[in-house]
């Protein structure tokens, strides 16, 4: 029994050496890492603080204004999203052309992810501005809600297509491995943001008390700023990623095409996200103001919870980007695992804080006790849950955008979420008429089930795809 035991202890210690060795020996890999990953995830933060300011502030005024700026921002988020995947698709080629040294087509592809997302984010722009009423009232039937929430739209969606600027040369820095720079404009924007809101929203130093108007507003000018700073910088100090017509001008049909062919899936994928996300808030939404407005405080903090896992998902997609682009496929697959294990046991530690702040954290919102109760109960649900999402976002956003494996992610997230989640959701609103912590919780079984699907999909060999191969060096 002794030497069985003793055999198997040596095999364990064996297994750990071999894994604390794959996991630490590669000093490079843990620099680029930290280079990359610590400015991304303090603009996440950043970026997060943003939506979080205006929550905070406008929760100060009372539930129906909270939930107003909520639904205005569900339509905002799906804009985001949209632009959010343009420009991802686009980063997939600027890492890999970067890998390649290919300097001259990464200003072409930025100049293509900068006329669509902007093209498109006008079109948005017009819709919020035209049906707003219709918009806010497909996620909410409170006449109050509804009132203010037009009136918080019609601003905001004055503010997309600066918004999609500003987003596109930050993604274009951080693919060439430059992220400090858009965490310093993300900071200026908070700044200026926090500042207006106060002004503006409670009439402080002779400003006029404008409400929910006063923080989009707010959101509006700090948008437009940012979109200024980012282009001055990027003109003076990136001459590869300035925005020109000429550039554009040299696209040819094959790379466009190439480009949009990678582009399609992200874009689908975000905007199926995104729907799917819009559809969970209707179902919370129906179930009463005060429950979705306990979602919106979870979302909320939950956002600045999941900073770390974006930018480990950040890093992920320009390390393993620049390795493919390079030719170098063994060294990526390598990145990727690590990626996983850490993110893995990240969540772990990110979920044991979650749970310990919640009841602090959600304090800081100035709403009814249910609604405070409610949004704890929802946050600890979170904090179990959270290795798991950390991984699957990692996993999607980073690793396989970053390998080229666009359409795979994009089958996988829409099918465990219209064909899970989605169903769930209303399935425990509308038919079993559950609290809206137990809603939550049946929508969370999509997110065990694709990591099932992800973590098969980095077992073989197929995430890995070249996309700039074949395309010439100019």
């Amino acid at each position: 029994m002794f030497g069985i035991v003793h055999i198997f202890g040596g095999l364990m210690k064996k297994f750990n050496n071999r894994y604390i060795k794959f996991l630490f020996s590669d000093k490079d890999f843990y620099h680029k890492l930290v280079t990359l990953a610590i400015p991304v995830t303090i603009q996440n933060v950043i970026a997060s603080s943003l939506g979080m300011v205006d929550t905070v502030m406008v929760g100060a005024l009372g539930n129906q204004p909270m939930a107003a700026v909520g639904v205005a921002n569900q339509f905002g988020l799906i804009v985001f999203l949209m632009y959010a995947a343009i420009h991802s698709g686009v980063s997939i080629y600027i890492a890999q052309f970067w890998g390649k040294k290919d300097y001259e087509n990464i200003g072409k592809v930025v100049n293509i992810g900068i006329a669509l997302a902007a093209g498109a984010s006008l079109l948005f722009s017009a819709v919020g501005i035209i049906f707003p009423s219709q918009i806010v009232s497909i996620f909410n039937t409170d006449p109050i809600v509804i009132e203010q929430g037009v009136a918080f739209l019609k601003i905001l969606s004055l503010s997309f297509v600066f918004g999609s600027i500003s987003f596109g040369l930050s993604v274009a820095l951080r693919s060439i491995g430059k992220s400090v720079m858009p965490m310093v404009v993300s900071g200026i924007a908070l700044g200026i943001n926090t500042l207006l809101n106060y002004l503006l929203i409670f009439g402080l130093f002779g400003f006029p008390a404008l409400g929910v108007r006063g923080a989009a507003i707010a959101t509006l000018i700090s948008r437009i700023i940012e979109m200024i700073i980012f282009l001055v910088v990027v003109s003076r100090s990136y001459d590869i990623l300035r925005i020109r017509i000429s550039v554009l001008r040299q696209v040819t049909f094959d790379l466009f095409k190439k480009v949009l062919s990678t582009m399609v899936p992200v874009i689908l994928n975000e905007l199926c996200w995104s729907v799917g996300f819009a559809a969970y808030s209707i179902a919370y939404g129906r179930i009463s103001t005060e429950a979705f407005d306990a979602v919106q405080i979870t979302n909320t903090v939950g956002n600045l919870f999941l900073v770390a896992g974006f930018g480990m998902a950040s890093a992920s997609a320009v390390m393993i980007g620049h390795m493919v682009g390079a030719g170098d496929e063994k060294k990526a697959r390598e990145y990727a695992w690590r990626f996983v294990i850490l993110c893995a046991l990240g969540g772990v530690i990110i979920g044991a804080f979650m749970y310990v702040s919640a009841p602090l954290v959600v304090g800081l919102f100035k709403v009814t006790k249910d609604v405070l109760q409610t949004a704890v109960v929802i946050l600890t649900i979170n904090a179990i849950i959270i290795p798991i999402r950390l991984t699957n976002i990692v996993i999607i956003v980073g690793i396989l955008r970053g390998g080229g494996d666009t359409k795979y992610a994009f089958i996988v997230e829409s099918i465990t979420m219209w064909c899970i989640g989605v169903p769930l959701a209303f399935i425990g609103a509308f038919v079993f008429k559950l609290e809206v912590q137990w809603v939550f919780l049946l929508v969370l079984a999509e997110e065990l089930v694709k990591m099932i699907c992800l973590v098969m999909r980095l077992m073989s060999i197929n995430w890995i795809k070249n996309v700039v191969r074949e395309i010439k060096l100019i």
